[in-house]
């Protein structure tokens, strides 16, 4: 528990902060081995702020406080008065350890680099590159709640694209893809940083606006609605539009699932009603808002 928090708290700090956390743990580490003398080992101690400047850093902080852990070790081996058969040997084990300190530094940052980009790998749509159903689910989790403990209202729409097989199947799938990638193009184009937006699957899309309110959802996927029409004729696609169905909460969903359950809902039924049609609704009770077709 006490180290699930301690990564937590870590994990959350900038590079600046965490180096100087870092070099705060050195200078205690420093002085417990001043006090315990040369005859206790505590080189390996050293290995402590290397290890969380490199993994929740960078690899440049990283080699800097391994410099600085092996100058320490080096002026405390100095003043402790150590005997040295020869004094470039106090130099020589210094310059072993540095080099054992940078390249845990750099394996270290190396193998962060990777873990992190093989989680990015595991939530982001290979094709599109907006989030996939995962990385959705996992950002919508964090966005509703924020969304609750503020009291902001939330937007989730459910967007189908209406005539896609068509295009795949007479334009072939090349085309198909290149539409995909166009739609998310301008999803996350017209998206605030706070905005999640994934593609579910398919010619499926979901987005999430947070402090979002009824208005606020209509004006934004009516907007929608215009600029992909006008993307999809300068690029031939005159069959491809939107159907939307999208459900605003006043308090914040807490099972997003069921959030997504109900824009689905919405979304099937403006597919059923006219092509290109978008539906907004208040998950509270309040008059179902249909707008114009595109």
């Amino acid at each position: 528990m006490v180290l699930r928090r301690v990564n937590s708290f870590l994990a959350h700090q900038t590079a600046p902060v965490v180096g100087c956390l870092a070099f705060a743990l050195l200078l205690l580490l420093a002085g417990i081995d001043h006090l315990t003398g040369y005859e206790l080992s505590f080189s390996v101690f050293y290995l402590m702020p290397i290890s969380i400047a490199a993994w929740y850093g960078n690899r440049g902080m990283g080699y800097i406080v391994s410099g600085l852990s092996a100058g320490t070790w080096m002026l405390l081996e100095k003043t402790a008065g150590q005997p040295y058969s020869h004094d470039w040997i106090l130099f020589w084990n210094s310059a072993v350890r540095l080099g054992f300190f940078f390249t845990v530094a750099y394996l270290l940052a190396e193998l962060n680099s990777l873990l992190l980009g093989q989680q990015r790998l595991a939530r982001t749509d290979n094709l599109t590159g907006l989030l996939n159903r995962t990385g959705f689910l996992e950002r919508a989790q964090l966005a509703a709640n924020s969304a609750s403990r503020y009291g902001h209202t939330i937007a989730i729409a459910y967007i189908d694209l209406d005539g896609f097989k068509k295009i795949n199947d007479t334009l072939g799938h090349q085309q198909g893809d290149a539409a995909l990638k166009a739609v998310a193009e301008l999803l996350g184009g017209s998206s605030r940083d706070t905005d999640v937006v994934a593609r579910m699957g398919g010619d499926e899309f979901v987005v999430m606006l947070p402090n979002t309110s009824l208005a606020g959802a209509r004006a934004y996927f009516e907007k929608m609605q215009v600029e992909l029409q006008q993307e999809m004729r300068q690029r031939g696609w005159k069959a491809l539009g939107l159907s939307i169905g999208a459900v605003v909460f006043e308090k914040a969903p807490e099972d997003v699932f069921e959030a997504l359950r109900l824009a689905d809902m919405l979304m099937y039924r403006a597919k059923r009603s006219v092509k290109s049609t978008v539906i907004v609704e208040c998950a509270a009770p309040m008059p179902t808002a249909v707008l114009r077709r595109a």
